[in-house]
C-alpha cells in the first residue's frame, strides 16, 4: 500500500474527525503509505463550501421544517432521491477527477456522502480502480450515503444495516467499530475527573452540541441543573462563544464550561452519560468510551434518524419536550441498574464491532464489489408474482445409495455436488416502482455456506421420513440474500441419503439445475467463479434484496469451452460436447438414424424418445415442439429433424445445434464472410424496432444478421431456401400468440384454492420407466403424453362429479438454444393446455391427451409464451409488476404440470449412486396443485405439489395416477 486518498469535506469536525481515524489505522497498518486528504466540498468550485455550510447551519436553525421536508422526500419519492443522487454524483465525480488522477491512489476513503457519491460516479465510469470504503460517521445512514459502487460501506451498528440497504440494495454492507481517534477508549473515571477538578461522586453528564454548537444548550443545562443537587454537568460548547459566555454568567459552581478543545477525550471519560442532539461525531467517541448517550431534542432530519436507531439499538435515551431530560435523569438516579444495562450494551458492541484495522486489510485483498445485472423479464415474473404464502421457488431431491462399503452419501459430497447450483453465488436484489429487480454475483460465497445436514436414523423407512423432511424444508422459502439452500439428509432406510435443493424460480429453471447438477456428479468442469475471500465485516444480510447476471462465465453462465458440464463442445467425444461424431459422450449427436430407437411420431408435445440409452434424450420427430436427439447416451440432445423447435446441428464443432437442415427454427446456415448490401439495409431499417423487440421475438429478427451468401447461382438459391424459413418463423409466433390470446379463463374447477402459508405438502408416484414405454408404444401416443393423460384421469377421479370437462393446465417447456443452453436464469415458453378431465374411459383419455397436446401446443404457443413475457418486460418496473400478477394466476390455469427430462444412464457421486430425482414446483397465485414429472434411469417420478391443509389432496392424485397405471 503506498498512496491512499482520504475524501472528507468541513461541515462540522465528525467527518474529518472519522477521517483522522482512518488515517491512524492505515498508518499503524501501513507504515510508509503516503496519505492525502481532499476536501470534496471544496473542489466543487470557488464559493460553494461557505454557502454550503451557510445552507446546512440556517437549514437546522432556522428552517428546520424544509430540512425535514428534503430528508424525507429522498425516503419517501423514489425518483427525487435517484434524480439527487445522480445530479450530486455526476457533479462530484467530474471534479474529484482530477486529484483522483494525479495521485493516483490504491485505496480511496470516504467519510462524506458527496465524496461517496462522486467516487462512485468515477467507478461507474471505468475512472476508479482503487478499492473504495465509506465510513458513515452518522449513526443513521440515508440515500446520499450508501452507493452499490462503493466496495465496502461501513456503518455504526447493525441496526443501521438495513436503512443502508434499503438506500442501495446493491452495496455491500459492515459494522465498524467507532471510527475515532484511538485516545477516545474506556479508561479511568476517577482519575479523569480528579484531574478536571470534578466532585469524584456527583452524576456528570457530559452536554455536547459538536463542533457548531447546535441546540438550545443552556435550556438543556438549566434542566439537567434543576434534575438534582447531584447534577454536575459539563457543557462544551465549541465555536459557540456566546453561549459560553450567557453559561458562564449563570455562576452556577456544578457547572463546568468548556469552549473549543483540542482534547474532548478527557471530559468523556470524565462524564456518566453525554448528552447530545445529532448523533455524529460525539456520540460515536461517547460509544468508544463506553458511555451511554442521551438524546435530547434532537435536530432535524438526520440528528432525529440517529436518535431513533440509537434508542433502538439500546445505546441511548430520547427526550424531545421540555422536562423529559430531567425525568430521564432522575430514573438513571433512582435505577442505577438501568445505566449499566446501558454501558453493558455499548461494550458489546464496540467488541463485536469489526476494527479499523481489520476493515481496511479486507477491503484491500477483497475483490470489487460486482456489478448488478438487470433480471431478465422471464426470471423478474417470478420475483413480481411471489407473495408470503405463494414464495416462488422450486427445487429437487436427489435420493441416493449407499456406497460400495455400505457408508451414506458424505456432506462433503453434497457441498461438491451443490457447487454447480445455478444461482449459488448470487444475490437478487428488489427493485422498486421505478428500478428493475437485478442480480449480483457474491463470489464470497460457498456451497457449505447454503447446506445444512440432519441425520434421523436409525432406519427410518423411507416414504414416511422423506416426505416429512421434505415437508418441512420446502415449507421455509429460500431468501433473496440467499436464493439456494440445501439440506442433505442420511439415515435412511438401509443408510441411504438424500439431497434437497431449493432454489429461487428467478434463478433458473429445471432443465439448468439437472445438467449443471448431471455434470457436476460426472466430473465435469462447473462454469463458476472460482470462491475469494468475504470481506471482514461484511454483514449478511436480512431478506430485504432480491439479481443476476447474463455475462459469459457467470454462474453457470453460457459456454462454448471445451469439456465444459453438459456445455457445448464440438470437439468429437468431448464430454458433453454437441458433437457430430456418432457415440459423442452425453453429446448432441448429428448422426442421422441413431441407434437408441428415436420415436418418429409426427408434432410429437415435449417429444419425450423412447431411445433406450439416450441420456436427458427427446424426440427425433418433425416439427417436434422442444425435440430432443435420441442419440445414444445424449445428454439433453437436440432435434437433428427438419423444421424441428430447437434443432441441433448434425455438423462437428456446432455449439449444442447449430443446424444444417434447410428449414430449422433455430438452426445455423453456413457462415459466409461478407453481407449483402440487402440485408445491411434491412438491418440498419429494423434497428429501432429490433431495440425493443429483440429478445422477445429473437425468432423472427434473428435473421436479419446473418451473413449473407455469395452473389452465385447457389448463393441465390440457398437465400431463396432462407425466406420462407423466416416467414414460417414469424408465421408460427403468430400462430402462437393467437393460440394464447383465444384461449381466455380457464374453465372453472369446485376446489379450494386458498393458499393461506409457504407451508407445502409433497406426495410422489412412481411409475416403472420401462412399463410407461411399452404403454405408450402399445397405445401409439409419446411417453409425456401418457403421464399427463394418467394426471388427467387423476384430477378427474379427484374432482369427480364436479369435473369440467376440460381444465386449463400451464406447461412450461424450455426454449434455450446454442447461447443459453447453460446460462443463469429461465428460458422457458409455456402452452396452456385443457387437458380431457370429463367423463370417459381411460382409453379414451389418452387419445384425447395426445390429441389436445398436439394440437396446443405444437402451433407455436411455448415460443409465443416466452416472447409475451419478453415483451411484458419492456414496460417500466411499476407496470411490469401489475402485468405480471395479472397473467400467472388462477384465472388462466388451474393446474401447473411441467415435464422435465432427466438422466437415463447412471449418475453417480463419489460412490454414491443417484437412484431418483424429484423435481419441486412452486405453486401460482390461486393455483393449488403443481405437478413435476421426471424421469430417471428406470422409474418415471410425479412429484405433486400441494398446500398444507391439503394434504389428502395431494395423496389421492398421487395414488390415483398409480391406480391408472395399472389400468393402462
Amino acid at each position: 500500500m503506498e498512496r491512499v486518498l482520504i475524501v472528507s469535506a468541513n461541515m462540522g469536525q465528525g467527518h474529518n474527525a472519522t477521517g483522522r481515524a482512518l488515517e491512524d489505522a492505515i498508518r499503524q497498518r501501513w507504515p510508509d503509505a503516503t496519505v492525502r486528504w481532499v476536501n470534496a466540498l471544496e473542489r466543487l468550485g470557488p464559493g460553494f463550501e461557505g454557502l454550503f455550510q451557510r445552507i446546512y447551519v440556517a437549514n437546522v436553525e432556522s428552517v428546520p421544517w424544509l430540512y425535514e421536508f428534503f430528508y424525507a422526500a429522498i425516503w419517501r419519492i423514489p425518483w427525487f432521491a435517484a434524480a439527487s443522487r445522480w445530479f450530486t454524483a455526476a457533479w462530484c465525480g467530474r471534479r474529484l477527477a482530477k486529484p483522483i488522477a494525479e495521485f493516483a491512489p490504491d485505496l480511496v476513503l470516504s467519510t462524506y456522502p458527496m465524496g461517496t457519491a462522486g467516487l462512485a460516479w468515477l467507478r461507474r465510469k471505468g475512472k476508479l480502480p482503487a478499492p473504495i470504503g465509506a465510513w458513515v460517521s452518522d449513526f443513521a445512514p440515508h440515500p446520499f450515503w450508501v452507493y452499490g459502487a462503493a466496495d465496502l460501506t461501513m456503518v455504526m451498528h447493525d441496526v443501521a444495516v438495513a436503512p443502508a440497504l434499503r438506500s442501495s440494495p446493491s452495496a455491500h454492507v459492515g459494522v465498524s467499530a467507532p471510527p475515532v481517534r484511538a485516545v477516545f477508549r474506556p479508561g479511568d473515571q476517577t482519575a479523569a475527573r480528579h484531574e478536571l477538578g470534578l466532585p469524584p461522586d456527583a452524576f456528570v453528564p457530559l452536554v455536547s452540541c459538536g463542533s457548531l454548537g447546535f441546540g438550545e444548550i443552556e435550556t438543556t443545562v438549566r434542566e439537567l441543573l434543576a434534575a438534582d443537587p447531584s447534577v454536575a454537568p459539563i457543557a462544551i460548547c465549541g465555536r459557540n462563544d456566546a453561549a459560553a459566555a450567557r453559561l458562564r454568567a449563570l455562576g452556577e459552581p456544578r457547572l463546568h464550561v468548556v469552549g473549543w478543545t483540542d482534547q474532548p477525550e478527557r471530559y468523556t471519560l470524565a462524564a456518566d452519560v453525554v448528552v447530545t442532539n445529532a448523533g455524529g461525531a460525539t456520540s460515536l467517541e461517547a460509544l468508544a468510551c463506553g458511555r451511554p448517550v442521551l438524546m435530547h431534542r434532537p435536530i432535524a432530519a438526520h440528528g432525529k434518524a440517529n436518535a431513533r436507531l440509537m434508542a433502538a439499538a439500546g445505546l441511548a435515551l430520547v427526550s424531545t419536550k421540555d422536562g423529559e431530560l430531567a425525568e430521564t435523569v432522575r430514573g438513571l438516579l433512582a435505577e442505577p441498574e438501568r445505566l449499566k444495562e446501558m454501558a453493558e450494551a455499548v461494550a458489546r458492541h464496540c467488541e463485536t464491532a469489526t476494527p479499523l484495522v481489520e476493515a481496511l486489510e479486507s477491503l484491500v485483498s477483497a475483490p470489487l464489489n460486482p456489478p448488478t445485472q438487470r433480471l431478465r423479464p422471464e426470471d423478474a415474473l417470478f420475483v413480481h408474482v411471489a407473495t408470503p404464502e405463494v414464495p416462488q421457488q422450486v427445487g429437487a431431491v436427489l435420493l441416493f445409495d449407499p456406497k460400495a462399503d455400505g457408508t451414506p452419501v458424505t456432506h462433503v459430497d453434497a457441498e461438491h455436488l451443490l457447487a454447480a447450483t445455478p444461482g449459488l453465488r448470487t444475490r437478487l436484489l428488489p427493485g422498486s416502482r421505478l428500478w428493475r429487480a437485478r442480480w449480483q454475483e457474491d463470489p464470497g460465497r460457498t456451497s457449505a455456506d447454503v447446506l445444512t445436514s440432519v441425520r434421523i436414523g436409525p432406519e427410518a423407512p423411507l416414504d414416511a421420513a422423506l416426505t416429512r423432511e421434505m415437508d418441512a424444508f420446502f415449507s421455509e422459502p429460500v431468501s433473496p440474500e440467499h436464493p439456494v439452500r440445501a439440506r442433505l439428509v442420511t439415515g435412511i432406510e438401509g443408510e441411504q441419503g438424500a439431497l434437497l435443493i431449493a432454489l429461487h424460480h428467478a434463478a433458473s429453471d429445471g432443465i439448468a439445475v439437472i445438467s449443471a447438477l448431471v455434470g457436476q456428479a460426472r466430473g465435469k468442469e462447473p462454469l463458476t467463479p472460482v470462491p475469494v475471500p468475504r470481506r471482514r465485516g461484511w454483514w449478511r444480510r436480512p431478506n430485504v434484496a432480491l439479481g443476476a447476471s447474463d455475462a459469459p462465465n457467470a454462474t453457470l453462465g453460457a459456454s462454448g469451452a471445451r469439456d465444459a458440464a453438459l456445455g457445448a463442445s464440438g470437439v468429437p467425444d468431448a464430454a458433453s460436447g454437441a458433437s457430430g461424431v456418432p457415440n459423442a459422450a452425453s453429446g448432441a449427436s448429428g448422426v442421422p438414424n441413431a441407434t437408441s430407437g428415436e420415436s418418429h411420431a409426427s408434432n410429437a408435445a415435449l417429444g419425450a424418445s423412447d431411445a433406450a440409452d439416450a441420456t436427458l434424450g427427446e424426440s427425433h420427430a418433425p416439427n417436434a415442439a422442444l425435440g430432443a436427439s435420441g442419440a445414444a447416451d445424449a445428454a439433453l440432445g437436440e432435434s437433428h429433424a427438419p423444421n424441428a423447435t430447437l434443432g441441433a446441428s448434425g455438423a462437428p464443432n456446432a455449439a449444442l445445434g447449430a443446424s444444417h437442415a434447410p428449414n430449422a427454427t433455430l438452426g445455423r446456415n453456413g457462415s459466409h464472410p461478407e453481407r449483402s448490401a440487402v440485408r445491411a439495409a434491412l438491418a440498419s431499417l429494423a434497428a429501432p424496432v429490433r431495440a425493443a423487440l429483440a429478445r422477445a421475438a429473437s425468432p423472427v429478427w434473428h435473421r436479419l444478421e446473418r451473413p449473407a451468401e455469395p452473389a452465385s447461382r447457389s448463393g441465390t438459391a440457398k437465400s431463396a431456401r432462407a425466406k420462407p424459413s423466416q416467414r414460417s418463423q414469424a408465421a408460427e409466433l403468430a400462430r402462437g400468440v393467437w393460440t394464447l390470446a383465444r384461449a381466455g379463463a380457464a374453465p372453472r374447477v369446485g376446489w379450494d384454492k386458498r393458499i393461506d402459508s409457504p407451508r407445502r405438502h409433497f406426495a410422489r408416484a412412481h411409475l416403472s420407466a420401462p412399463e410407461v414405454r411399452k404403454a405408450a408404444r402399445r397405445a401409439g401416443v409419446p411417453t409425456t403424453n401418457l403421464v399427463l393423460a394418467l394426471v388427467a384421469e387423476a384430477l378427474h377421479r379427484e374432482l369427480g362429479g364436479t369435473a369440467p370437462e376440460r381444465l386449463r393446465v400451464l406447461i412450461p417447456m424450455s426454449v434455450r438454444d446454442t447461447g443459453t443452453f447453460r446460462q443463469l436464469g429461465n428460458h422457458t415458453g409455456a402452452a396452456s393446455v385443457d387437458l380431457p378431465t370429463g367423463a370417459m374411459s381411460l382409453s379414451e383419455r389418452v387419445r384425447a391427451t395426445d390429441r389436445m397436446l398436439s394440437d396446443q401446443v405444437g402451433h407455436g404457443a411455448p415460443r409465443a409464451g416466452n416472447a409475451v413475457v419478453r415483451v411484458l418486460g419492456i414496460l417500466p418496473p411499476a407496470l411490469h409488476r401489475r402485468a405480471a400478477k395479472l397473467v400467472y394466476r388462477g384465472t388462466w390455469f388451474s393446474v401447473i404440470a411441467s415435464v422435465l427430462p432427466g438422466a437415463r444412464s447412471p449418475v453417480v457421486l463419489n460412490g454414491a449412486l443417484v437412484r431418483t430425482v424429484y423435481p419441486v414446483l412452486s405453486l401460482a397465485p390461486g393455483v393449488p396443485v403443481a405437478v413435476g414429472i421426471m424421469t430417471w434411469a428406470d422409474r418415471f417420478t410425479v412429484c405433486i405439489t400441494v398446500p398444507a391443509g391439503q394434504e389428502a389432496r395431494g395423496d389421492r392424485l398421487a395414488a390415483a395416477v398409480v391406480e391408472a397405471f395399472g389400468r393402462v
